[in-house]
């Protein structure tokens, strides 16, 4: 957790940023590909030897690679055609199979949604389907909200999170809720144009890991917990990514920037207390856009 020190707007209110690119991978995705592949242990749907099989052209699909790697599983990743090409060298060097898939909406019969699904059954493998796992967001829960709260306690005023699978934002949301009732605000992002706040169908603009296309059955579940809902622009999220970098030292990615942009507006209307954010991942993953 590192707090703001160039950006905050108030002497009232501190804004911490949570580092999640420290995780082992690099993103916060880690968490949730170990709880998912740990639920799937406990229910006996893997034995050893399994295949796992996941729909990601990002972090996820990284962290689900590395995971399985670890425990000895094979792992397939069903990726969209245009992945970047660092992304599908490291895939590969940790030893999954690629497959790849039209961008496509999800709906399509050849999305990679559809496709992982297929494969699944197919190869008698197990679909994490990171979009609707229960695991995903207790993950979150029980880890990286838990170390927000340890860390911050009752000073915690204001979440502020992306919102992709919904995993992330659910999680925390619930916990804090527990924790803190009406005390804390709980602040989603997404993308401009976001599906989430525009309706099924509209699709957002192209900030990695934010809702752009999709709507989770996550979120759907959840979605009563998140008391505000702000779309960012893909120009403001990027402009913050690289202020992060040069002005505070923060490596994180375009979501970070979306999160912190959106967190230093927040604090300009909580009397007092800390508003809390993530870098869900590294600068190191867009080093094209810097």
């Amino acid at each position: 957790m590192v707090k703001l020190r160039h950006f905050n707007v108030t002497k009232r209110v501190d804004i911490f940023v949570k580092l999640e690119y420290m995780n082992p991978t690099g993103s916060h995705k880690d968490r949730i590909a170990l709880y998912m592949i740990r639920d799937a242990e406990a229910k006996g749907l893997l034995k050893p030897g399994a295949t796992v099989v996941e729909a990601s052209s990002g972090n996820t699909a990284i962290s689900v690679a590395w995971v399985t790697s670890r425990l000895g599983y094979k792992s397939v990743i069903v990726v969209e055609e245009d992945i970047s090409p660092v992304k599908l060298a490291l895939l590969k060097a940790l030893g999954a199979e690629v497959v790849s898939a039209p961008r496509v909406p999800p709906e399509h019969p050849d999305s990679m949604i559809n496709k992982a699904r297929k494969i699944a059954e197919e190869r008698h493998g197990v679909y994490l389907d990171q979009h609707n796992n229960e695991a995903n967001v207790r993950a979150h829960y029980e880890t990286t909200a838990r170390e927000i709260y340890q860390q911050l306690g009752d000073k915690v005023r204001a979440i502020v999170m992306g919102i992709g699978t919904g995993g992330c934002i659910a999680g925390i949301a619930k916990f804090m809720k527990e924790k803190l009732g009406n005390r804390v605000k709980i602040v989603g992002v997404v993308p401009m144009g976001s599906p989430i706040v525009r309706g099924s169908g509209s699709i957002g603009e192209p900030i990695e890991g934010l809702a752009t296309m999709t709507i989770s059955g996550i979120f759907r579940r959840y979605s009563a917990l998140i008391d505000e809902l702000v779309e960012v622009s893909y120009q403001n999220a990027l402009e913050m990514m690289k202020k992060l970098i040069r002005c505070e030292g923060i490596l994180g990615g375009l979501s970070t920037g979306a999160n912190v942009y959106v967190a230093l507006n927040v604090a300009k209307y909580i009397e007092d207390g800390a508003v809390v954010t993530l870098a869900p991942d590294s600068a190191f993953r867009y080093t094209h856009l810097l």
